[in-house]
């Protein structure tokens, strides 16, 4: 490339950085949301940013009480029903007053158009959180079957999985679908019990809601399988019984205060993380520089555009909401970038030891600092994936930053880091001097 074509492709490349970067820190509206500045469209959670704290008191006519025994499984409950609501950060404390527990849940609400937190979806979701009421089973010979002595199924565990299927209309009438999936020792023990009785109707309670209501005889043609199709008649209904099935009973009836802004657990680390993973950023590109001169300047612009990138990213991606796991990733991809830069300034040098000149050297150097990108890119993506497929919480937050991160790493190394030491060494006229290299004497004299 000549010299004067590449130093307008890297004016052109430079002043679209600076706007980028202009933009990382200025005030702009996007559609009907105004940002303080890029970095502040980047939605954080409750643990960097703070949010909103419900308090959970226990009901005047709450029959049963949590105490030290049964706290804990309590607690798990409710955190088993904010994971599956897809609530990355939050928190779940029990407070004991007096004689009775109180449970605490500070959590982050949505973020709506104008960039605010909107509340109203998480005051709903920490209701269904709460909401009371065991899966029960009552069956007889006799249609509504109910009180304890027709309650059945009570020594086994019955149930497996409970799904929202979505709606089905019929004429003018509109039900959602619930999905509850029996486990085989379950599934055996109603089998039983409809076989031996011929007609049998089955009732089915959620704490004091009703799902099933025993008013016609049920056979095993009602079953697909061992899952047993039921309706509700709002959609609310039928995702609130669906998560309290999965999630298990709360035995014990609580009732929601409002909601409480609260400060961050974290604000403070999560700052002096990313303070000292920029420290130690600009450390690095400091030390490149000295060790190879002109690259270090390549390594920064290949480094400036990666972060870059990755704000815009954080934005971009659906659902990313970043937590301390999810800074954690950002650091740990970051590392991973500088690494396969540090593994590319190596080869050229490696290279331009061997003999070659500049141009040749720089070319493979690149080639040689492929496959080791490659494979360390790919292991870092599969832990990613891996996190995010099976992790709850923070840690999700972590498989999905980090998974960008890799990606966004093997594009600064492979595609940036290349891109810009074509166009800076092409405008420099590819001299040893600029990355602080000399060619192998040996091979200049074996040359001539």
């Amino acid at each position: 490339m000549k010299k004067g074509k590449s130093i307008t492709l890297l004016t052109v490349i430079a002043l679209v950085m600076a706007f980028l970067t202009v933009m990382t820190f200025l005030r702009f509206d996007a559609g009907t949301k105004t940002y303080n500045s890029v970095l502040g469209a980047i939605q954080t959670d409750y643990d960097i940013s703070g949010g909103t704290a419900y308090t959970l008191t226990a009901a005047k006519d709450n029959v049963n009480v949590v105490n030290d025994d049964n706290v804990k499984d309590v607690i798990n409950t409710l955190k088993s029903r904010m994971d599956a609501l897809g609530y990355q950060s939050y928190s779940v404390k029990a407070i004991k007053v007096a004689d009775e527990y109180e449970f605490r849940i500070e959590a982050k609400g949505d973020i709506n158009d104008y960039g605010e937190e909107d509340n109203s979806a998480l005051a709903s979701d920490i209701a269904v959180v709460a909401s009371y009421g065991e899966l029960e089973f009552y069956g007889g010979t006799e249609a509504n079957p109910s009180g304890e002595d027709k309650r059945i199924l009570k020594d086994v565990k019955v149930i497996s999985d409970a799904k929202y299927t979505g709606s089905t209309t019929n004429g003018d009438t509109t039900y959602y679908g619930v999905s509850i999936v029996f486990t085989d020792d379950g599934y055996d023990a109603l089998m039983k019990l409809i076989r031996d009785n011929g007609t049998y109707y089955l009732r089915i309670m959620l704490g004091e809601t009703e799902l099933l209501n025993g008013g016609s005889a049920i056979s095993e043609e009602y079953f697909n399988g061992k899952t047993l199709p039921i309706s509700t008649s709002t959609e609310t209904s039928a995702k609130q019984a669906a998560l309290q099935i999965k999630s298990g009973g709360l035995k014990y009836k609580y009732e929601v205060g409002d909601g409480v802004s609260v400060s961050a657990p974290y604000a403070n680390a999560a700052k002096w993380a990313v303070i000292a993973v920029a420290a130690a950023l600009v450390f690095y590109l400091v030390a490149l520089s000295v060790k190879y001169k002109g690259y270090g300047i390549i390594a920064a612009c290949s480094a400036w555009l990666f972060v870059l990138l990755y704000l815009l990213m954080l934005i971009a991606v659906p659902g990313v909401r970043v937590s301390l796991g999810g800074i954690i990733g950002i650091i740990a991809a970051t590392a991973l970038m500088a690494d396969g830069l540090m593994i590319t300034a190596k080869r050229i040098g490696e290279e331009c030891d061997s003999g070659k000149m500049i141009r040749p050297a720089v070319k493979a150097g690149f080639r040689r600092a492929f496959r080791p990108v490659i494979n360390s890119s790919v292991i870092c993506a599969l832990i990613a994936a891996t996190v995010f497929a099976f992790a709850n919480g923070t840690l999700k937050c972590f498989g999905i930053t980090f998974g960008i991160g890799v990606v966004l790493s093997v594009l600064t190394t492979l595609v940036f880091g290349r891109m810009f030491a074509a166009l800076i060494l092409s405008a420099n006229g590819y001299k040893y001097g600029f990355l602080g290299l000399k060619r192998n004497a040996a091979a200049e004299v074996e040359e001539a």
